[in-house]
């Protein structure tokens, strides 16, 4: 039986049978995995798995029974628990999870494991918002998926538009226009789109930096999911979150 360590974040877990726990993990080895950690809900379990909650960072050592990937046993590296005690926190791991997936594969994936860990490092541990750290990721996962909007420059015509006060913002061009060659676009303050820009542009050990004006965050929570759903083609705002699954 060949065993395999992997080190990973628990993005969900699924219940199984009557002590059984289904963990979806990403690793830094190979990617997304599904891994079953049997009996960690047997009364009086103790050692062998500790990883078993979702945002728990973790050693795994597994091996492969009749097909499936096994738990033989786990080791917390970083329980990121303040996440669990605070709801807005809860509500913004759930999201940041749910973009996560959308760009995760059975494929090694450092900027996107890195870009998680220091999500859930600065919502355990940090100061930012909640809710900024949530646009910050989002904004990032968009540049890191391919589809980094244009901002400073009429994505039609090439015009600088950083001159304006208000910009109007095109999802089928791709970015911001100049006003000659937009239509019916809706614009959004300047202030907003750089604070997009700059989101993308930011490091990972820098995301617990960013501190959006309300005026700001609201037309970004807008902007920035609307434009993620128009070019993936699906919807990525949780509804109804199940937060601890």
């Amino acid at each position: 039986m060949a065993f395999q360590t992997l080190t990973g974040i628990v993005l969900r877990y699924t219940d199984y049978r009557e002590n059984d726990r289904i963990l979806s993990v990403l690793t830094r080895e190979n990617g997304l995995v599904s891994v079953t950690a049997r009996g960690v809900r047997a009364k009086g379990k103790t050692v062998s798995s500790n990883v078993k909650d979702a945002y728990c960072y973790g050693e795994f050592i597994v091996y492969e029974r009749n097909g499936i990937d096994c738990v033989s046993s786990s080791t917390i590296i970083e329980a990121f628990y303040p996440i669990r005690e605070d709801y807005d926190k809860l509500l913004a791991a759930a999201q940041i999870v749910r973009i996560a997936e959308k760009l995760a594969s059975n494929r090694p994936n450092d900027e996107l494991f890195s870009m998680l860990y220091h999500a859930f490092s600065f919502l355990a541990y940090g100061n930012a918002q909640p809710a900024d750290l949530v646009l910050c990721f989002a904004a990032k996962f968009l540049a890191l998926a391919g589809y980094a909007p244009v901002l400073t420059n009429c994505s039609c015509c090439g015009k600088p538009v950083t001159s304006e006060k208000q910009i109007p913002f095109s999802f089928k061009s791709g970015g911001s226009l100049c006003t000659d060659c937009a239509s019916d676009q809706p614009t959004y303050s300047a202030l907003a789109l750089e604070a997009f820009r700059r989101m993308m542009r930011l490091e990972d050990k820098d995301m617990d930096k960013v501190r959006l004006p309300e005026s700001a965050r609201t037309e970004l929570n807008k902007l920035i999911f609307d434009y993620a759903e128009y070019v993936l083609e699906q919807p990525i705002r949780l509804k109804n979150p199940k937060l601890v699954q």
